[in-house]
């Protein structure tokens, strides 16, 4: 008879073979070529491009970090809701004319884009080394996610670091083997399992520990948090700075981060993007369920169901799987743990993916295909054990992770666009510098000061990534009089 305990490990490591066995033998189907690694051939259909942007997407940031955000800061977690929201308007507009010119011009990274629109390999290189150090924080995010699902659904029986390490070290190997068409073959089924985890448990918790939503929220309004806590309901006017920071800039950067891109680039028609765009915001409704879990994990608190800190950001970011945990038996844990873990897996695996092909594609500059993936699967371990590190020795929180990335990632957008419009406006010195100001900046102002008057990171790079442009830009005027 399997403990009531065990069961739920059980469950999790049994999808993760059936998910991996099933990305084995999507493998199987690859002829060796560099487009079948690294875009999947573009042969992407919509049913398997949906599940899997929506995997790639939605991963530890909806089942740990937005629930998390929503247990120990309250208000601030619409905030990152807003922004995915308004993603969608950009996205429709941007992300077809991106598959047409990678279509036609045989990218395959990114960095491609920008290498064709600048006419400069340096430029391809700068894009490709920069946005994979700003995916770091994404693929950290990750890790702790693994770590977190299996420490809270093991019961104890399984040390955290241990099997965050086997689990890492089975994605590695997956990645490295089999390119974007073993990727997106197991986020096809992770994305499934993820709404429907997501759905259930916000929709029912409420009703199961409260009686109803309104019965939530009374407790919630009743609540005292304790000294050192930051939970609130009703905005301050930090929380508008943030706001209005946040929806400013990070839906700009949504559709720029690599691996999105390198997902896009495998979707075998521009129909199948434009739909894509319209039914992956499925996704972005599943917020609401993932942020009322986090509510009711402060709920449960306040009532004595659940005994832990839940205003410190461990536990926290754990807010999802505990509220699993005390409301459901080891059989919906196991489930709702399958799903989360897969979900971290999924989006950490199209990370690690097209950080090696960044590297071999725009760094290394191989000729020879066979080459080409050799390095590009050197890479994607090196990515993968630094951000290993990172999250064992320098944990965060694991919303603000994600944020960080965005900050970085946003300062590839105006140049993008300035280049798609009006080609040869600024030089490709002038990209690059513009673009590593607002990067230095973004680390500055992290660094050394968290949040200048809760105005995200993000904004100020970006001020200074444009003011830099605009310098050029009159500089320029000036010497043609």
């Amino acid at each position: 008879m399997i403990k009531p305990e065990l069961l739920a490990l059980l469950i999790i490591f049994g999808w993760l073979i059936l998910t991996f066995g099933y990305g084995y033998i999507a493998t199987k189907k690859m002829k060796g070529r560099a487009t079948e690694w690294f875009v999947a051939g573009r042969k992407l259909g919509l049913l398997v491009l949906w599940l899997s942007l929506g995997a790639n997407i939605y991963s530890s940031y909806t089942f740990l970090g937005l629930p998390g955000l929503a247990a120990r800061e309250g208000f601030s977690v619409w905030a990152i809701t807003l922004y995915g929201m308004i993603s969608y308007l950009i996205g429709f507009w941007l992300i077809p004319r991106l598959w047409r010119d990678a279509k036609r011009h045989r990218w395959l990274t990114l960095a491609d884009a920008f290498r064709d629109l600048y006419n400069s390999r340096f430029v391809a290189g700068f894009v490709a080394l920069t946005g994979t150090l700003w995916s770091i924080p994404y693929v950290q995010l990750q890790i702790q996610g693994m770590g977190y699902i299996i420490e809270v659904s093991g019961y104890g029986y399984i040390d955290p670091l241990i099997a965050k390490l086997i689990a890492f070290s089975l994605l590695v190997v997956f990645v490295v083997i089999g390119g974007l068409i073993s990727v997106t073959s197991i986020n096809a089924l992770q994305g499934a399992i993820m709404l429907v985890a997501i759905w259930f448990i916000g929709i029912t918790s409420p009703i199961i520990a409260f009686g109803g939503y309104d019965k939530l929220f009374t407790t919630l309004i009743n609540y005292s948090p304790p000294a050192g806590s930051v939970f609130h309901l009703t905005p301050t006017m930090n929380d508008l700075y943030f706001l209005y920071s946040i929806i400013l800039v990070a839906p700009l950067a949504f559709w720029l981060w690599p691996n999105r891109v390198q997902n896009v680039f495998g979707a075998r028609s521009e129909d199948v993007v434009k739909r894509n765009m319209v039914l992956v915001g499925i996704y972005q409704l599943s917020q609401i369920p993932a942020i009322l879990v986090g509510l009711t994990a402060v709920g449960l608190v306040a009532t004595g169901m659940l005994n832990v800190p839940i205003h410190v950001k461990e536990y926290a970011d754990q807010s999802f799987l505990l509220v699993a945990r005390t409301l459901y038996n080891p059989l919906v844990l196991g489930l709702v743990s399958a799903g989360a873990l897969a979900a971290s897996i999924s989006t950490a695996a199209a990370i690690l993916h097209v950080a090696g092909a960044l590297f071999a594609k725009n760094l290394f500059f191989s000729e020879s295909e066979k080459r080409l993936l050799r390095s590009a699967r050197l890479f994607t371990g090196v990515i993968a054990i630094t951000s290993l590190f990172l999250a064992i020795y320098y944990p965060v929180a694991l919303i603000y992770l994600l944020l960080v990335g965005y900050a970085g990632i946003v300062q590839f957008f105006p140049e993008y666009i300035i280049a798609l419009k009006k080609p040869g406006l600024i030089d490709r010195y002038t990209a690059i510098i513009a673009m590593g100001a607002g990067m230095i900046t973004v680390g500055y102002v992290k660094a050394f000061y968290g949040r200048i008057w809760n105005i995200y990171e993000g904004l100020w790079g970006l001020s200074v990534n444009l003011a830099v442009l605009a310098i050029a830009l009159l500089f320029k005027k000036y010497l043609k009089r």
